[in-house]
């Protein structure tokens, strides 16, 4: 297990793997400046007497590497989880050292940060406040690691293969723990390059297109993270097999957190209907990762109380192979079911029923 996720966490940094009969020879990338024979060897079997002494070694050579600690490396080669690093820096944290009260505001908004993730991924709406189940379910399998020197570091084992929703208790598409990591990745990114250096204007179409990405909850802890414990500089560091993400939030000024006050309020003040809707369009776009799969998205547009609308769905294999047919000769399609809704752009979240119209 450990000597294939060393291979993993490698050959997804860009050395190159090769086999021979009984060990594999992998090669770093050129921006290391190694001698041109430098190579690291694996043994295909991990069943040696001598193999955890060896891999402890290979962590050693890999914490030096990636400036990662050998509790990062074996929470993430041998546990196969994610380490979530949040680092702050400024003039009061150069030591090492934060303060009892902004340390304790710090690990709270992280925690409120985490559980309204996985209770954004779950629930899929803007304006969610519940807590459900699922959520503590991951936020059950979180652990906090030993704090480290360089300003203020704090770490987070985050769970990457844990299932949190299953499809056949739900009716829904399984959710991992990975999905939850990713989200907040994804919503932390946005913040920083979007809200605190972009000029959005919020609209009903924004909102629509960009639900993924916009929590209110999730976004005002965030807020509140930068403002309680008085950040002026940080760093959401995500390491795991697959990838290492940095994003560095500068500079974190007044200005900064009036915009995101003011995107949080301008989010709350839009209306979205969410009800039973039906809508009847010619298919204006297809696209799909994996027809077998139940995420294939279809795009309409048509006329609904005589106005223009724009309508998008997610179609199972069955209807995705009919809304292909139905493209090509150009048939309307029906869709019936549960959307949130602007005035002109729809979303279905739920299908009830799907008909190809004569």
């Amino acid at each position: 297990m450990i000597i294939n996720n060393i291979i993993t966490f490698l050959s997804s940094r860009g050395w190159e793997a090769s086999e021979t009969n009984d060990t594999y020879k992998i090669i770093p990338p050129d921006n290391f400046l190694f001698e041109s024979d430098y190579a690291i060897y694996l043994p295909k079997t991990s069943n040696k007497v001598d193999i955890k002494p060896y891999t402890d070694n290979i962590i050693n050579i890999l914490s030096d590497l990636y400036e990662l600690s050998k509790d990062d490396l074996t929470v993430i080669l041998k546990d196969n989880n994610t380490v979530f690093r949040v680092r702050v820096y400024d003039d009061q944290t150069e030591t090492g050292k934060i303060s009892l009260n902004r340390f304790e505001e710090l690990i709270e908004r992280i925690r409120l940060i985490l559980s309204d993730t996985a209770s954004f991924v779950i629930n899929k709406s803007i304006n969610s406040t519940t807590f459900p189940n699922e959520a503590k379910k991951y936020i059950n399998l979180c652990n906090f690691m030993q704090t480290e020197k360089g300003s203020f570091v704090a770490k987070i084992q985050l769970p990457s293969r844990e299932l949190i929703v299953d499809d056949e208790l739900f009716h829904r598409d399984e959710i991992y723990s990975e999905d939850i990591n990713v989200k907040l990745h994804d919503v932390l990114e946005y913040v920083n390059n979007n809200i605190f250096e972009g000029d959005i204007e919020i609209t009903e179409e924004y909102l629509i297109d960009n639900e993924n990405l916009i929590n209110v909850k999730l976004l005002k802890n965030i807020k509140n993270l930068f403002e309680k414990a008085k950040i002026k500089n940080i760093e959401f560091g995500f390491h795991s097999l697959e990838y290492s993400e940095q994003i560095n939030n500068q500079n974190i000024t007044k200005r900064k957190i009036y915009k995101l006050t003011k995107f949080v309020s301008q989010v709350e003040a839009q209306f979205f209907d969410v009800g039973d809707f039906r809508f009847t369009g010619q298919i204006i776009e297809l696209k799909s990762k994996n027809p077998e799969g139940s995420k294939n998205n279809v795009i309409l547009d048509g006329l609904y109380d005589n106005m223009p609308m724009t309508v998008s769905a997610f179609l199972d294999s069955d209807q995705y192979k009919d809304a292909l047919e139905a493209h090509k000769i150009k048939q309307s399609i029906e869709i019936t079911g549960i959307a949130k809704r602007t005035k002109s752009k729809a979303r279905f979240l739920d299908i009830t029923n799907f008909l190809i119209q004569e």
